[in-house]
């Protein structure tokens, strides 16, 4: 029973350049000194993490969200030029304060991307970084910002803000902003907060009028459309484990979803410091959105719990029904916090697999926890953890220890394994894989930029370039895919929806990306967000990065 227990841990590696041996299923490796990613990244206490092209040039750039306290650096921002990143001398962009998240979006349809931080400004302990609040930089061109923070409206005081996403939830061709604040304190100051988007730069505080919850504390928040109506839903998750998925009535109002709400209540939560991000992808390519959640326990290692996994059932008179499909889906309790999850294809066979943001060292070698997709029996999609080794922590000794900051400091000490709190994914080296970046929040440990070397199939990525009322991104676009020739739902490789703001406090670009195993030709459908109408394309070459436009 434990030996399928443990199954990660935490600690501290100061990682060169290693290639991983061939025998793990996934393999990656850690490339953040060639690629520029240090010396500038050392030292940090790393908390959020964004991509996004900000000058045009077609590579992602990074921005890294920190703790700027007890010794750490400001949050500081890379620009890529093909993969190779550099510091950019901006130094209004290094924020100081309690950096907690990022995102990259297009506020304007203007088709140059902002920047919004998310500050847990707290104001405890004298130290001016824990009142530091959000912050909203605009993209004059070129990737030169300006700070906007007061007169966009989005930057509250003393707002513990965490994750934070962007979508269109009116209708009206702009992308509106989303921020979810933390639940630590004894009393939740605002909580969850929608900003309607007046055009501008200019944001209005609209949650009241929008039915959302007053007060509700949580460290995520992401949309996606759950009743398959063409209009953006939310997904909130809750310090509680009451999490609370709202629809939208297609009139700028959200409800909550009829008896969804029981399923998706998060088992043995402790009401403190449990769950934390979750990510929105279809796992059995039937088409509907399913939903995966992390957790951010204080001691896992004393009472294990995996993360959670929920099968969309389908649609009925406008509502999503939900299956907890956890532990028939083979997702074991995990021994370690996990906040980070995401769901994308890494090894690009076809299926989305299930990304947490720990990993292990074998060897002096990186092994991010991915649980593989094996598709479909009996109905279900079946995953396997695949952190290649066998893990040796905590031990029966660890699993008595209730001090966390003991247990952490000899992981440290030890150098055998980490946990990060996001991990924001990206195919930063355009090679048809997703890498990965997380930033380490401890000081005497390296963040890792890893890059996928994994052996698999074809792939396609695509992007949406927004006119005649859809928002520039195309966030809230329905990508399917299918063989070429081949419309059926049986033929089906894959859906998604293009989304930017998920798992915990990461941000990612409005990209939608395809593992499509041996296929090398597909079909292409595309639903347009808001009743905007559809597009299709027909016999694409598989291996590229396409735009397509209403």
């Amino acid at each position: 029973m434990w030996r399928t227990m443990l199954c990660l841990a935490i600690g501290t590696l100061s990682m060169g350049e290693f290639a991983v041996r061939a025998e793990p299923p996934f393999v990656f490796r850690d490339v953040g000194e060639s690629a520029g990613i240090f010396p500038h990244a050392e030292g940090i206490r790393g908390h959020g993490a964004a991509w996004g092209d900000v000058d045009g040039d077609g590579w992602p750039d990074l921005f890294i969200a920190t703790f700027h306290n007890a010794g750490s650096k400001p949050s500081l921002f890379l620009r890529s030029v093909k993969g190779k990143f550099a510091l950019d001398p901006q130094e209004h962009l290094h924020t100081s304060g309690m950096g907690s998240g990022a995102l990259f979006a297009d506020f304007t349809n203007s088709g140059r991307l902002d920047l919004y931080v998310s500050n847990c400004a707290h104001g405890k302990k004298g130290d001016p970084a824990f009142s530091a609040p959000n912050v909203f930089f605009r993209n004059d061109g070129g990737g030169k910002f300006t700070d906007i923070s007061q007169e966009s409206g989005t930057c509250p005081p003393l707002y513990e803000g965490r994750g934070v996403a962007a979508f269109d939830y009116d209708g009206d061709g702009l992308l509106d902003l989303l921020t979810c604040e933390q639940y630590y304190s004894p009393k939740v100051k605002r909580g969850v907060t929608l900003y309607r988007n007046r055009g501008g730069h200019r944001l209005e505080n609209v949650s009241e009028a929008a039915g959302l919850p007053v007060g509700f504390g949580g460290l995520c928040c992401l949309a996606s459309d759950f009743n398959a109506d063409g209009w953006p839903d939310i997904f909130l998750t809750s310090g509680a484990g009451e999490h609370r998925l709202l629809l939208n009535d297609q009139r700028g109002h959200f409800r909550e979803a009829s008896g969804v709400n029981d399923v998706l209540r998060w088992p043995n939560s402790k009401g403190e410091d449990t769950p934390a991000g979750a990510c929105v992808a279809d796992v059995n390519r039937d088409g509907l959105p399913d939903i995966v959640i992390g957790h951010h326990f204080k001691t896992p290692w004393i009472t294990p719990i995996p993360i959670r996994l929920y099968l969309n059932r389908g649609v009925q008179n406008g509502e999503p029904s939900f299956e907890d499909i956890t532990e028939a889906a083979g997702l074991q309790p995990l021994l370690m916090k996990a906040p980070h999850v995401e769901l994308q294809d890494f090894d690009n066979d076809g299926w989305p697999d299930i990304l947490v943001s720990i990993v292990k060292f074998k060897d002096g070698q990186p092994h991010p926890l991915i649980y593989k997709n094996l598709g479909m029996t009996d109905g279900l999609p079946r995953f396997k953890e695949e952190v290649w080794g066998i893990n040796d922590f905590p031990d029966e000794e660890d699993r008595k220890q209730r001090s966390s900051g003991k247990l952490f400091a000899k992981m440290l000490e030890e150098k055998k394994f980490v946990y990060m709190a996001p991990c924001a994914t990206s195919d930063f080296d355009h090679d048809g894989r997703l890498d990965m970046f997380l930033p380490n929040w401890w000081i005497e440990s390296r963040s890792l930029l890893l890059r996928n070397e994994t052996p698999g199939g074809n792939w396609l990525q695509v992007s949406i370039e927004g006119k005649a009322g859809v928002n520039r991104m195309g966030v809230g676009a329905k990508i399917h895919v299918s063989p070429s020739g081949q419309s059926s739902a049986a033929s089906r490789i894959g859906s998604r929806e293009i989304s930017i703001g998920y798992g915990y406090c990461s941000g990612q670009e409005a990209i939608a990306h395809f593992g499509l195993g041996k296929t090398e030709r597909v079909d292409l459908v595309v639903e347009f967000p808001h009743g905007k109408g559809k597009l299709t394309k027909k016999d694409v070459a598989a291996n590229q990065r396409i735009v397509l436009t209403p």
